[in-house]
């Protein structure tokens, strides 16, 4: 099974999801609890996540 997997920009700290829609909601949670201090709204989520975002099997 494949899933999508973005490193966070600021701490490096690898999410996954099995699509693009629930790993933008891993983003975003993650920014919140993690990184309050920093503004990313879903549009500028979702360019990440199309730009840096790859497919990674299970290992």
């Amino acid at each position: 099974m494949t899933k999508r997997v973005i490193e966070c920009n600021i701490c490096g700290e690898p999410l996954s999801a099995a699509t693009d829609e629930e790993l933008l909601g891993q983003v975003q949670r993650h920014i919140e609890a993690e990184h309050p201090e920093e503004e990313l709204d879903e549009e500028e989520a979702r360019e990440m996540i199309s730009r840096e975002a790859y497919d990674a099997g299970d290992a």
